[in-house]
């Protein structure tokens, strides 16, 4: 009457199963979420290689950068980065900022870039790699 080889999983079969789904979770998710961080980097790059160029264009047409005591062009709007523009009194160069906004994963990112296409990396997220550095650092550890 009583079948000894029914189907089903035992309970040790599924705790094993989920001891290991639960190593692999802690595995992989770190690497997740950090590839998500990664994928919010170019924002900033491109944004300020992007305004750089905007900034080149309108300082052919004016010869300067500057728009009275202000940056020429506006900076763009981002989600996860904030930019700024500074320029000198004389107008004659830049330096372009890209901060991580504050509530996201990117505040510990800075980014920034002149009118001789000077880039530089002045601070990131600790285990990312020293700043500052003479690049964008857009990867962890990573390095000019």
């Amino acid at each position: 009457m009583f079948n000894s080889s029914s189907a089903g999983f035992t309970l040790i079969e599924l705790m094993i199963t989920l001891v290991i789904a639960a190593i692999l979770g802690a595995l992989v998710l770190p690497v997740y979420q950090d590839h998500l961080l990664r994928a919010k980097i170019p924002e900033a790059t491109s944004g300020l290689s992007l305004t750089a160029m905007r900034l080149e264009q309108y300082y052919q047409d004016h010869r300067t950068y500057a728009n009275n005591t202000a940056c020429g062009i506006a900076p763009p709007a981002d989600q996860h980065f904030h930019f700024t523009c500074s320029v000198p009194q004389d107008g004659q160069s830049f330096l372009l900022t890209a901060t991580g906004v504050s509530t996201d994963s990117t505040k510990a990112f800075t980014y920034t870039l002149d009118q001789q296409s000077n880039a530089s990396t002045t601070s990131l997220p600790d285990g990312w790699g020293d700043v500052p550095a003479a690049c964008w650092i857009v990867k962890r550890k990573g390095s000019c």
